[in-house]
């Protein structure tokens, strides 16, 4: 269903072809970054100088969202006037990015001129810049092509800061139409759900969610789960984390269909091991699957996170510094009593 709110605009048909065109243009633009990052002026650095969890792949994880981030803050100090959208040079100059504690992402963007230019590439226009960079006067944007998209566009970014949710206008989800212009009336998980296109996936976090939620873990966001509501404030360690390891562009679903990972907090597999040898496979390849190298500090052996086993006289060692020292893909429903009991034995050293 469609809130009355966004009908104001046309009517309730008229609106879901709107969204699907804004969908379909969110897709092109996060395709865009994927197949040509640079002319977006995305951060680029090689894969194998940098580990998964290291500032620079986190930096460009979440760089794809610039353009959309910067069409949301255009958006929301802006005010609708007949075609186009109107925004004061003054509001959008004040706008600062939360710290990260604050947010779900990382609000900064740079490179703007990149951004602008490649906006227009879309189909935007922008009045009052001068060489694809800000100047003193407001900026006017409009959409040719297609200007109920740009109003729609703006009322989904106008309601995303009403309930906090920008992660919801970088993802263009459609649940955002279900409710009046001040409401959020879906959770989180369910948002997060939505990042997952498999049914099979969709169906594993719903029941590893209600398993962890069942014996006491409390939910933090994006798939953590803690022991205690302190932990949660403190941004300390977690037991478990659901991960979508695309999660901060989840449109590609054409090149990785598939994307949910389980983390698993476990420091002394020693402790797990005579359980384990009742387990399926599925469970025992967990702990044998691969090896991790770990990081730069496990290399001068100053690392206080890893964790090292051995398991049929061959050594292993998982990094822990970033994220839980076991994580996989393809978890199972069938087999979450294992993972849950897997970390209640092996959480503690």
């Amino acid at each position: 269903m469609i809130h009355p709110d966004f009908i104001l605009l046309a009517n309730e048909d008229e609106i879901r072809a709107a969204f699907s065109r804004l969908h379909t243009l969110y897709f092109q633009i996060y395709g865009g970054i994927a197949e040509s990052p640079e002319k977006f002026g995305m951060p680029l650095y090689l894969k194998e100088e940098y580990r998964n969890f290291s500032q620079q792949c986190r930096d460009a994880a979440q760089a794809s969202f610039r353009p959309f981030i910067l069409l949301y803050n255009l958006l929301t100090c802006g005010d609708i006037n007949d075609c186009s959208v109107h925004t004061s040079i003054e509001k959008f100059n004040s706008v600062k990015p939360r710290p990260k504690s604050e947010s779900q992402v990382d609000e900064k963007v740079t490179n703007t001129h990149f951004l602008f230019q490649k906006l227009t590439d879309y189909g935007f226009i922008f009045e009052g810049l001068k060489n694809n960079k800000t100047t003193d006067k407001d900026i006017v944007i409009s959409y040719p092509d297609d200007t109920l998209l740009l109003h729609l566009c703006k009322m989904l970014a106008d309601k995303t800061k009403n309930i906090n949710c920008i992660i919801d206008f970088l993802h263009c989800s459609f649940r955002l139409l279900q409710d009046d212009m001040h409401t959020k009336g879906y959770s989180d998980l369910v948002g997060f759900i939505d990042t997952f296109p498999v049914e099979a996936e969709k169906e594993f976090v719903y029941k590893m969610d209600e398993a962890l939620m069942s014996i006491g873990l409390l939910r933090g966001e994006m798939g953590y789960y803690y022991r205690t509501e302190s932990l949660i404030r403190q941004k300390g360690p977690y037991s478990f984390r659901i991960i979508n390891i695309n999660k901060w562009n989840p449109w590609h679903s054409e090149i990785k269909p598939e994307k949910v990972e389980l983390g698993l907090r476990i420091r002394n597999v020693y402790n797990c091991m005579e359980y384990l040898q009742t387990c399926p496979d599925s469970v025992k390849r967990i702990f044998t699957e691969k090896n991790d190298n770990g990081c730069q500090k496990h290399g001068d052996n100053t690392c206080k996170h890893g964790v090292s086993y051995e398991i049929d006289g061959q050594a292993y060692w998982r990094c822990a510094c970033c994220d839980p020292a076991f994580r996989f893909q393809q978890p199972k429903v069938e087999d979450i009593p294992h993972y849950i009991k897997l970390v209640e034995l092996g959480e503690k050293k």
